[in-house]
């Protein structure tokens, strides 16, 4: 047996250990293939393009697997880097430079809070940021590499480093939300037919458009952002991020064939227009989804608050209407057995007596759960405030037991009270106080051990000018709750001689109980 445990704990770390190095490898390949095709766009020394597609994979690959990723990047970037490096040395540092720059990019995000979905306007400033400050990490070891080896002069250290770093910086604004919006479990809502054929069709039309715009000399380039808005309104992410994407890869295409807007500028000016024209493409796309995905949640949220209030307006008026219904039918009933019960329809047969008490006790419960029920929708709707008075808490404790007494002999129960000599004045509504204790007592005489034995103590301590003293002793309590807490009613002194309740702690309610949240209320309020 232990042989055969050991076998398949072996194999189940074995499956796993092949997933991780699988998963690895399948980012390593996804880095390396989306190099190789963006050197074909290197504008600088077949090293520096205007755009750079792995450095948004090695940040969405860190994000989802983790820290372990750069290890794949880093081998991937040394893999990129060495032929076309100035050495080899030099292609590993580089290679650092292109791990190091995504890891602070993601660690950046991880720690302000980044959701995948990007459905916060905050995630969209986040990822900006992150991409444009890790991204300098990159771009500086690279440009200083390229220049200690000579490969590029002195003085094109700048030119060399803008590009790097708007490059770098590039590929995480547009490919990365591009990614992330493909990942399996977004919460974007389900594409039918006819939605997809519009999301292809106003893709289409963005690449066409952006095609268009660049073949002209008029440099009205931006007149496509209109496009791309409306992509983003009405697909969120998913629409923004690969529309995003065509729009800048066709003007790439352009920049490196110098048509267009491109035509007769020089390589400084051809990456400011193109990187401003991708800043703007960034901003005009995820930016602009994530706050209409921001502003449409919260009307939801307004939509489900305004569908719950009136929900609840409604359960209130049905508890009320249903407490007002039923109060008539019991009371009748409980005339009768009261009547059964003082013999006015006649000597009742002896072994009638046990079951009409019974009958009288039940019918009582059944009452003060409609009592109950009708100030539970009092309390929704808000309808009256009950009036407070000054109370003798002792009245009250005996009142309840009294009301609980004929419950209690059927069960064979003792309910012990001890009493202060002193009056124990406190400000209360006597009627709902009354119902609290009759929940409290009828709690413990339900959840007991067989008999049920209770005890319930007021007193006033000397140390104070007044406390609100209703608790029940530990046995009271393990009877009310199984737990060895006591459950108490302090008071804070308000004015000479007097007290007004705080609310009780949670007990255990019966399912003809009332509730303890309307307990907390009846004893809390003002």
């Amino acid at each position: 047996m232990v042989t055969e445990l050991t076998s398949a704990s072996r194999f189940i770390a074995l499956r796993q250990t092949g997933r991780e190095f699988l998963r690895l490898a399948l980012v390593a390949l996804a880095y390396w293939l989306a190099a190789k095709l963006s050197l074909n766009l290197a504008l600088v020394h077949g090293q520096v393009t205007p755009i750079w597609p792995p450095t948004g994979i090695a940040v969405m690959a860190i994000l989802i697997v983790g820290r372990r990723a750069t290890a794949a990047i880093a081998l991937a970037a040394f893999a990129i880097n060495l032929p076309i490096g100035p050495s080899g040395l030099g292609a590993a540092v580089i290679a650092a430079g292109n791990t190091l720059a995504p890891l602070l990019s993601a660690e950046l995000l991880r720690r302000v809070g980044f959701h995948r979905q990007m459905d916060r306007l905050f995630d969209a400033i986040a990822i900006t940021v992150a991409a444009l400050s890790g991204m300098a990490v990159s771009a500086t070891v690279g440009s200083l590499v390229l220049i200690l080896s000579g490969a590029v002069l002195g003085d094109g250290f700048w030119a060399t480093w803008a590009v790097w770093w708007t490059g770098d910086a590039m590929g995480v604004l547009l490919v990365a939300p591009f990614l992330l919006s493909l990942l399996p479990g977004t919460a974007l809502p389900r594409l039918t037919l006819p939605r997809g054929a519009e999301l292809g069709g106003l893709l289409a039309g963005t690449a066409i458009v952006t095609y268009l715009l660049f073949q002209s000399g008029l440099r009205i380039v931006y007149l496509v952002l209109p496009l791309i808005m409306v992509t983003a309104w009405r697909f969120r992410q998913r629409g923004a991020a690969p529309a995003a994407l065509i729009a800048s890869a066709v003007a790439i295409w352009s920049a490196v064939h110098g048509t267009g807007p491109f035509a007769t500028e020089t390589l400084f000016e051809k990456m400011v227009t193109l990187q401003t024209f991708n800043v703007s493409l960034a901003l005009a796309s995820f930016v602009l989804a994530a706050f209409v995905e921001t502003r449409e949640r919260k009307e939801e949220l307004a939509r489900l608050y305004a569908a719950e209030q009136l929900a609840n307006r409604a359960k209130s008026a049905f508890l009320n209407l249903a407490a007002h219904e039923l109060r008539t039918p019991i009371s009748v009933l409980n005339g009768y057995l009261s009547m059964l019960a003082d013999g006015s329809l006649g000597d009742d047969p002896a072994a009638w007596r046990r079951s009409v008490a019974i009958l009288t006790a039940k019918t009582r419960e059944l009452k003060n759960i409609v009592d109950q029920l009708l100030e539970a929708s009092r309390l929704e709707s808000v309808v009256s405030k009950p009036p407070q008075s000054e109370i003798d808490l002792r009245d009250v404790v005996r009142q309840a037991v009294e009301r609980a007494r004929a419950r209690a002999d059927l069960l064979d129960a003792e309910i012990a009270t001890g009493l202060s000599a002193d009056p124990v004045p406190v400000e209360a509504d006597a009627v709902q106080l009354g119902r609290v204790l009759d929940n409290l007592i009828n709690n413990g005489l339900t959840y007991t051990v067989r008999p049920p034995r209770l005890s319930i103590a007021v007193s006033t301590p000397t140390s104070a000018t007044c406390l609100a003293p209703v608790w029940a002793s530990t046995s009271a309590v393990r009877s009310l709750n199984g737990t060895t807490a006591a459950s108490r009613s302090n008071a804070a002194s308000r004015a000479r001689g007097r007290c007004s309740l705080s609310p009780f702690r949670s007990l255990s309610p019966n399912p003809g109980s009332l509730p303890i949240r309307v307990r907390r209320r009846f004893v809390s309020r003002p």
